[in-house]
């Protein structure tokens, strides 16, 4: 099976099971899309000093400036092991960010995205700042799309993800990685 028939099952909610005799395709419930939740926060919150925070320039190349951003700082607070996690979710926001932030905004600054990271107990939290007020919205991909999945595997990896409205025009898209309090140095 190639991924692309494998991804078309998926979005539709259905199984291959090889091992199963006469090459079945069983039907299995689809996982619950996770709508982001909406976090209103004081604009000044993605200011302050807890908050760990790199400008982005507006380009979808930047999500790899991103991803080591993310494995580095992650590494430096003793919370590799979520790296793979957290990479894949702070590239789609980057990605995100650039083609509908960017897109849908009134005004574009040269200094347009940030990429935000906050460590709490128990909880990191990745965001990327843009300027459009408009808040995400999740599709569903077409059969043979390149696109449209951004946000699915956001939801998917994160424990919650959202956006929050950022005073005056703007917001943050953010999701939180869970780790082991215990575990930290």
């Amino acid at each position: 099976m190639t991924m692309q028939e494998a991804d078309a099952l998926a979005q539709l909610g259905l199984r291959y099971d090889p091992d199963d005799y006469g090459d079945e395709v069983i039907a299995v419930p689809a996982p619950a899309a996770c709508p982001p939740q909406l976090l209103p926060v004081p604009s000044a919150w993605w200011e302050t000093p807890a908050v760990t925070s790199r400008l982005l320039h507006p380009i979808p190349e930047e999500a790899r400036t991103a991803r080591h951003f993310v494995r580095d700082l992650l590494t430096r607070w003793g919370l590799g092991y979520l790296s793979d996690d957290a990479e894949l979710i702070i590239a789609e926001l980057v990605v995100n960010a650039v083609r509908h932030g960017l897109r849908s905004a009134s005004v574009v600054a040269p200094a347009a995205l940030r990429l935000c990271m906050l460590r709490r107990a128990g909880e990191v939290m990745l965001a990327v700042t843009d300027p459009s007020s408009d808040a995400p919205r999740p599709r569903a991909p077409g059969w043979s799309g390149e696109s449209g999945r951004g946000l699915q595997p956001v939801g998917a990896q994160s424990y919650i993800w959202g956006w929050s409205p950022m005073e005056g025009n703007g917001k943050a898209v953010w999701a939180v990685l869970r780790h082991d309090h215990a575990a930290e140095p």
